[in-house]
């Protein structure tokens, strides 16, 4: 599966209003966004926390997507356990 940062309009999370977050994005095999994650910030370790703060860099570079850009609109949920 491939993913990357983006910056998502939940506008569902916020009443219809615009509420744009930094979350992790999936792709299908067509490129397609299909779901995002909940907001994290976080790595294993600090070199590779390098690479999360590069991607969400990159990120700031791209348009937002809005919630109907996904083709299957499926946000990850984060676990109660």
């Amino acid at each position: 599966m491939k993913w990357n940062y983006r910056i998502v309009n939940t506008k569902t999370q916020n009443n219809g209003e615009d509420w744009y977050c930094l979350q992790e994005v999936f792709y299908n095999d067509a490129d397609e966004p299909t779901g995002f994650g909940a907001p994290c910030l976080g790595s294993e370790d600090m070199e590779s926390f390098k690479d999360v703060w590069y991607m969400m860099k990159c990120a700031m570079k791209l348009p937002p997507l809005q919630e109907e850009d996904f083709v299957e609109f499926v946000r990850e949920e984060e676990d109660d356990e």
